[in-house]
């Protein structure tokens, strides 16, 4: 523990952003130890807790995703994601609450079976606005988007086309509220940590919170980010372009780097979308240990990655791990989650009926 230090004046390049972030949604979320990881050091920002229908930090994209939408009299929005995208269903809610037509260009599954994901797009979109693309196309989708924007408008009315993951710049004010949030965490508690854990898939909201923690500049930390899709080239080239975003909104250089970021493959599964047994132990593990249910095919990933991190490289100092996905994703999962169920991590003598189990 640490004497709490003065509340963090924000940077100039948070103000402007915080006045144009969409009202109603919820932008603070607390933290909490997490069990099961070692002796109380290890903590959890349970960012899963801002929406109960969008997951987790992707709410803080549409923070000023929204704002953009209106500001800008767009009345069309033109989605790019694979089938099981969590940031199409999050955005498309949100989209559709507002009477803003919506359709979604998506990566034709293996299994078109409306599951997870699938089913909750397809309740919210009807068939005509779902354009399905071949996986062996998809290297196009942006263009092949693009090109169906422009059909849109010249038919009048306006068209915004949001790319996979949220991958805009009008992403850009929401996804720096993580850093400024986390800030409060830290002086409301009294704890300061010098390794945060996020997982990335485009990275989004990795790269927010690593701009915002510059833009603050609160101390030197340690920023490890387990790469759940892409790899550290693709990542840094994002980030580089988001770098730039900031700079024009600030108005001038950013201040220097005063983090690292450290990179990870996922301890298990490693390709991205794959689950195999041992994700699925560990997500029945989580659920055991910490009373959370995480998604298999990021947070389950994410959390087994620093929870072998952690036990190679002990640490000295509090850790804290961001929770940036939700149960929506467990969906889809539950006929290879059930076999786990009574041989799940825990007591074994509570996972036995009760008629097997011992006095």
């Amino acid at each position: 523990m640490i004497d709490p230090p003065s509340p963090p004046a924000p940077h100039p390049a948070m103000i402007q952003p915080r006045d144009s972030l969409a009202t109603g949604l919820n932008l603070h979320s607390r933290i909490h130890p997490l069990r099961g990881f070692g002796d109380g050091t290890i903590y959890i920002k349970r960012e899963d807790e801002l929406s109960a229908g969008v997951t987790g930090t992707k709410l803080r994209k549409y923070l000023s995703i929204l704002p953009a939408i209106e500001a800008r009299g767009i009345d069309r929005v033109v989605m790019i994601g694979s089938a099981r995208s969590n940031n199409l269903v999050g955005l498309g809610q949100l989209l559709v609450e507002r009477g803003i037509a919506v359709e979604a260009f998506i990566k034709r599954p293996g299994d078109p079976t409306p599951t997870g994901n699938l089913l909750f797009l397809r309740m919210l979109l009807p068939p005509e606005a779902i354009h399905l693309v071949a996986p062996e196309e998809w290297g196009a989708v942006n263009a092949r988007a693009a090109a169906h924007a422009r059909r849109l408008e010249s038919r009048g009315g306006r068209v915004l086309v949001v790319p996979e993951g949220g991958d805009c710049r009008e992403a850009l004010p929401g996804i720096l509220t993580l850093a400024g949030d986390l800030l409060r965490n830290e002086h409301e508690s009294g704890i300061r940590f010098d390794d945060i854990w996020i997982d990335s898939g485009t990275g989004i909201s990795a790269i927010g919170l690593l701009l915002g923690l510059r833009l603050h500049q609160p101390h030197p930390r340690r920023l490890h980010i387990t790469l759940i899709a892409g790899d550290r080239e693709a990542f840094m080239e994002r980030y580089r372009r988001f770098e730039h975003w900031c700079a024009t909104l600030h108005g001038g250089p950013l201040p220097d780097p005063g983090l690292e970021p450290h990179f990870h493959r996922p301890a298990s599964a490693a390709s991205f979308g794959s689950v195999n047994a041992c994700v699925l132990e560990e997500t029945h593990r989580i659920a055991r240990e910490a009373g959370i249910l995480v998604d298999p095919v990021y947070s389950a990933k994410h959390l087994y990655t620093v929870r072998q991190q952690l036990r190679a490289h002990p640490p000295n100092r509090p850790q804290l791990v961001i929770y940036g996905g939700g149960p929506l994703g467990l969906c889809g999962f539950q006929s290879r989650l059930a076999p786990g169920l009574g041989s799940a991590p825990g007591n074994p003598e509570t996972l036995k009926p009760s008629s097997e189990r011992k006095p």
